[in-house]
C-alpha cells in the first residue's frame, strides 16, 4: 500500500515539473522573436482578409510577464486606396494582479506618438458619400441575429463588469484631417495619482474653411500654445490656458478698408489672443459651477484690448448664470452683480434671451475708438455709466441709461433699443433721451474731443445751460435727431436727418421766442419766433471742389426761414421772410417784410459766423400809395406761393409731429410691454432663487440635525466604550 502511494506521489510532483516546464517553455517561446514575427504575419494576413484593403505593420513585441505590448508602424488605407491611418509607436503596459484579483484593467502607461489618420466623408461627394472608415465598423461590428438577443442579454447579466483604470498617458505629434478640417496636437501628457489628475495639452491646433453668403471662402485658424488642467478633488477642475490664438481671413478687403470713420471691426478679419484661467466644479446635479479668474484678450486688427476678465458662472438645464462680472480694458472697467443667458432649445421652443442687472462702471471712449469708433481716438473725457442691459437674438435693449462726468457739468438719462441686428439694411437703432442738462464748459469739453471741423462754437457758449428732451434714429444709411432744446437765450424745436446716400444735412427748427441778437453777438436784433428749414452739403467731394474754387469756412448750403415776431433796434416787424444761400466763402441773404403801406426788406452777407457784428446790411423800403400795393403781379404770386408754401410746411410739419407722437406711444408702449415681461421673469428668477436658498437652508438645517444626532450617537458609543473598557481594567 505504500509503495503505491509513494508511486502516485512521485507521478503528481513530475506531473507538476511537467506543467512547469511546459509552461516556462511556453512563456519563452511567445516572448520570443520568431515567434511575435510569425504572430505579426498572421495578423497582417488575417486583417487584410477581413478589411480588404492593405494593412501593414513593421513590428510588435509583447510580454505576458509585465503585460507590456508594443507596435511599430501601422499603416492602414481605405477602400479607395488612400492612406487613412498611420502610426509610428502604439505601447501599452499594465497590471497582471488587479486583473486576477479585483477584475480592473489597470494600465499603468500607455503611448502614442506619429499618429496620423485621413477621414473623408462629404456627402455630397460621389466617392465620399459613404466615411471611408465605415469598412472597419461593418467588418468587426456582431451580427444582430433576433435568437440570440435572450442569450446575450443572459450572458451580460452573468458577465462581471472589468473596471477600467489609467494612471499614465502620452501623446506626441497626432495629426488628423477630416474632410477640409485639420487638427494637431503636439503633445499630451495624462497622470492619475490617488485620486489626483494632471493633464498637460502642448501645441494644439486646428485649420478649416467655410463659405459665406457672398461664396466668399473663409479660412480660420485656432492654436492653443498650453493647456494645464488639475484636479485636486473629484469633481473641481482647474485649468489654466495659454497662448490662445484665434485668426479668419475671407481674402478681400476689410469691409470698411478706405473709410477711415468707420471701425475696424469686422467678423471675417479677426486675429485675437487670449490667456485665462478658471475653476470649474462640476460636483452639483446637472449643473457646471465654475469661475473665470483671470482673462486677457487682445486682437491686434480691430484694436480690442481687454485686460481683465472675471465672473462666476452656473451653467444649469434653465440657462448660464453670471454673477460677480467684471470687465476692465485699458482705462474703461465696467460690472454688474447678476446675468443670465437663456440658451435656445428647438425641442422645447424656448428662445434665447440675456439680462443683467445694473451695469456700473467708469468709461473712457477711446477704449473703442478703433474698433468702432475712430472718431473717438482723442476722446479722453472720463463717463460714469450706469444701465440696464437685455435682450434677444435679434433685440438689445437698455433700460435705465444714466450718463455723467465727474463734474455733473453733462448728466444724460435715457432708454434705447436696437433691432434688426441680422441684416444690416434692417438695422434700427433708437434711443429716447429723457433728460440731458450740459452746464458751464462741459459742451465745448466735449465737442473739442472729436477731430471735426468746429462750427459756431463761440453761438454754442452764448446759449449758456443747455436741457434736451428727445430722441435719435440710427437707420441704414441714414440718422435723425429731434427734440426740444432748452438754453439761456430760450427753447427750439428742431429735427435734422443725415443722409449717407447723398451726403446732406437737412432738417427744420421752430421756436415761440429766442434771443438771436444774444446768440449771435447782434445787440441790435431782439427775441425772434420762426420757423426754418435748411439743406447743409456733407460730401467731402463736393465741398472740396468749392473750397479750392473759393476758399472759405463757412457750411455750404441754404436756409429757408419764416419769421412771425422780430425786432431790430426800435422796429417791430412780423411775417419775415428770409432766404440765405452760402458757397463756403460767403453767405449771402435776403429779408423781406410786406406791409400795409410799405415794404421793407435788404440784402445781407457775412463771411465769418464768429464775427457776425461785421454783417453787411443794405435795406431796401417800397411805398403802398393809398394804402394799396404796387406789387407786380409776379411779385403777389411769388408771396401767394411763399404764403402757400408755408401754410403747406407747417401742416406737414404737424403731422410729422403726430405721426411722431403716434409712434413714439407705440414703442412707449412696446417697451413697458418689454419691461413688464423682464419685471415679470426678474420675479420669477428671484421667486426661484428664494425657493432653491430656502431649500438649501433646509437641506443645511437638516444636515446640522443629522450631524448632532451622529455626533450625539458617537459620543455615547464612545462613553459605553470607555465606561466598558474601565469595568475591563477594573
Amino acid at each position: 500500500m505504500k509503495s503505491v502511494f509513494k508511486w502516485f506521489l512521485r507521478a503528481v510532483i513530475a506531473l507538476i515539473v511537467l506543467v512547469i516546464l511546459l509552461l516556462v517553455v511556453g512563456f519563452f517561446v511567445v516572448n520570443s522573436n520568431s515567434f511575435q514575427n510569425k504572430m505579426l504575419q498572421r495578423a497582417d494576413a488575417m486583417l487584410e482578409e477581413k478589411l480588404q484593403t492593405r494593412v501593414d505593420i513593421d513590428s510588435i513585441s509583447f510580454n505576458l510577464l509585465t503585460l507590456n505590448a508594443e507596435l511599430y508602424g501601422l499603416y492602414i488605407e481605405d477602400r479607395q486606396h488612400r492612406p487613412m491611418l498611420r502610426a509610428d509607436l502604439l505601447k501599452a503596459n499594465a497590471d497582471l494582479l488587479p486583473i486576477i484579483i479585483d477584475g480592473i484593467v489597470r494600465v499603468n502607461e500607455a503611448r502614442l506618438q506619429g499618429i496620423r489618420a485621413e477621414i473623408h466623408h462629404i456627402p455630397h461627394d460621389s466617392i465620399d458619400s459613404i466615411p471611408n472608415y465605415k469598412f472597419i465598423l461593418d467588418a468587426f461590428k456582431r451580427d444582430h441575429n433576433p435568437n440570440q438577443k435572450e442569450l446575450r442579454k443572459e450572458l451580460k447579466k452573468k458577465k462581471q463588469k472589468i473596471a477600467f483604470a489609467m494612471s499614465r498617458l502620452t501623446a506626441e505629434k497626432i495629426d488628423v484631417h477630416f474632410n477640409h478640417y485639420h487638427f494637431s496636437l503636439g503633445a499630451l501628457a495624462f497622470k492619475e495619482s490617488k485620486g489626483k489628475l494632471g493633464v498637460n495639452i502642448e501645441r494644439l491646433s486646428a485649420k478649416w474653411d467655410r463659405t459665406n453668403k457672398k461664396g466668399w471662402q473663409v479660412s480660420h485658424s485656432a492654436t492653443i500654445a498650453s493647456i494645464a488642467l488639475r484636479s485636486e478633488r473629484a469633481g473641481e477642475v482647474l485649468a489654466d490656458i495659454n497662448g490662445l490664438h484665434f485668426s479668419n481671413d475671407n481674402h478681400h478687403p476689410r469691409k470698411n478698408a478706405g473709410k477711415p470713420k468707420r471701425g475696424f471691426f469686422d467678423a471675417e478679419h479677426v486675429n485675437a489672443y487670449a490667456d485665462l484661467k478658471l475653476t470649474v466644479d462640476y460636483n452639483k446635479l446637472d449643473s457646471v459651477f465654475g469661475r473665470l479668474t483671470e482673462c486677457t484678450v487682445r486682437d491686434t486688427i480691430m484694436g480690442v484690448d481687454i485686460r481683465d476678465l472675471q465672473t462666476d458662472f452656473l451653467y444649469n438645464k434653465e440657462g448660464l448664470h453670471l454673477r460677480d462680472f467684471f470687465v476692465q480694458q485699458v482705462n474703461t472697467t465696467l460690472r454688474f452683480d447678476k446675468g443670465f443667458i437663456q440658451l435656445p432649445s428647438k425641442k422645447t421652443g424656448r428662445p434665447f434671451t440675456f439680462r443683467t442687472s445694473f451695469i456700473k462702471g467708469r468709461a473712457i471712449l477711446k477704449d473703442i475708438s478703433r474698433p468702432f469708433a475712430p472718431v473717438l481716438k482723442d476722446f479722453t473725457e472720463p463717463l460714469n455709466l450706469s444701465v440696464r442691459f437685455s435682450g434677444e437674438a435679434d433685440c438689445l435693449r437698455f433700460n435705465d441709461v444714466r450718463v455723467s462726468t465727474d463734474d455733473k457739468q453733462l448728466q444724460v438719462a435715457a432708454k434705447g433699443t436696437i433691432t434688426g441686428l441680422k441684416d444690416k439694411t434692417q438695422l434700427r437703432v433708437h434711443f429716447d433721451i429723457d433728460r440731458m442738462t450740459a452746464k458751464g464748459g462741459s459742451k465745448e469739453r466735449i465737442i473739442k474731443q472729436f477731430p471735426v471741423k468746429r462750427f459756431m462754437m463761440k453761438q454754442l457758449h452764448a446759449l449758456g445751460t443747455l436741457h434736451y428732451t428727445g430722441s435719435f434714429n440710427v437707420l441704414y444709411k441714414k440718422e435723425e435727431f429731434q427734440g426740444r432744446l432748452g438754453t439761456a437765450a430760450g427753447a427750439l424745436n428742431f429735427y435734422f436727418a443725415l443722409d449717407e446716400n447723398n451726403k446732406y444735412l437737412s432738417g427744420r427748427a421752430s421756436t415761440d421766442s429766442i434771443e438771436i441778437g444774444r446768440v449771435m453777438d447782434m445787440k441790435d436784433i431782439g427775441p425772434v419766433a420762426a420757423t426754418a428749414t435748411f439743406k447743409v452739403d456733407i460730401s467731402k467731394p463736393r465741398t472740396a471742389i468749392m473750397r479750392k474754387r473759393l476758399g472759405g469756412k463757412l457750411p455750404i448750403g441754404e436756409v429757408h426761414a419764416h419769421v412771425t415776431r422780430a425786432s431790430y433796434k426800435f422796429v417791430r416787424t412780423r411775417d419775415l421772410t428770409v432766404h440765405i444761400v452760402s458757397d463756403g466763402a460767403v453767405a449771402q441773404g435776403s429779408l423781406d417784410a410786406p406791409g400795409k403801406w410799405m415794404d421793407l426788406s435788404c440784402t445781407f452777407s457775412f463771411t465769418n459766423t464768429n464775427e457776425m457784428q461785421k454783417t453787411k446790411i443794405n435795406p431796401k423800403m417800397k411805398l403802398r400809395l393809398f394804402g394799396k400795393s404796387d406789387m407786380t403781379d409776379e411779385e403777389k404770386a411769388q408771396l401767394k406761393a411763399a404764403k402757400q408754401a408755408e401754410k403747406a410746411q407747417k401742416k406737414a410739419q404737424k403731422q410729422e409731429e403726430k405721426a411722431a407722437r403716434k409712434a413714439q406711444k407705440q414703442q412707449d408702449k412696446a417697451a413697458l410691454q418689454a419691461e413688464k415681461q423682464m419685471r415679470k421673469e426678474q420675479k420669477q428668477q428671484q421667486k426661484a432663487e428664494a425657493k432653491a436658498a430656502k431649500q438649501e437652508a433646509k437641506q443645511a438645517k437638516k444636515d446640522e440635525k443629522a450631524a448632532a444626532k451622529a455626533a450625539k450617537k458617537a459620543e455615547k458609543e464612545a462613553t459605553k466604550a470607555a465606561k466598558k473598557a474601565a469595568k475591563a481594567a477594573d
